[in-house]
């Protein structure tokens, strides 16, 4: 599976900006630059190019990798949630697809690769725990 493990997300990183650009850059710029930040993220974790960008490329990527950890149950459960607020239904593969959106990238990556590098989850990953916490349990 080529999914890079050991890359740690940056676009949501608090430090992203030096102090002296939030003082200059308006919100609509800063959401450009994560957005910019993103994208590289989810192309190096799934080691392409992020000059080449594809969303096809990604789309496949992601419904292999789905295929291998269909099943799991506390993903599923994250999956379920996910497919029902964003399509009033169950669609587990486009669920899992929306874990690697902007929103929940950074918190599902390194569940993930956890799983692919050991076969399962500890309760102890501190991004699993936030993962819980914004899916399954959403502020109102």
């Amino acid at each position: 599976m080529d999914y890079n493990t050991k890359y740690v997300c940056s676009y949501n990183d608090s430090d992203v900006f030096l102090e002296s650009e939030l003082e200059i850059l308006n919100d609509n710029e800063k959401q450009f630059v994560r957005d910019a930040l993103y994208r590289r993220d989810l192309c190096n974790i799934f080691k392409i190019d992020d000059q080449c960008f594809n969303e096809k490329i990604i789309h496949d990527i992601v419904s292999n990798l789905y295929k291998n950890i269909k099943g799991k149950n506390f993903l599923e459960s994250c999956i379920l949630k996910v497919s029902n607020d964003f399509f009033n239904n169950v669609d587990l593969e486009l669920g899992f697809i929306i874990l690697f959106s902007f929103d929940y990238l950074y918190l599902v990556h390194p569940c993930l690769s956890e799983f692919i590098e050991t076969g399962k989850i500890s309760e102890s990953n501190v991004s699993l725990i936030e993962l819980k916490k914004i899916i399954l349990n959403p502020v109102l």
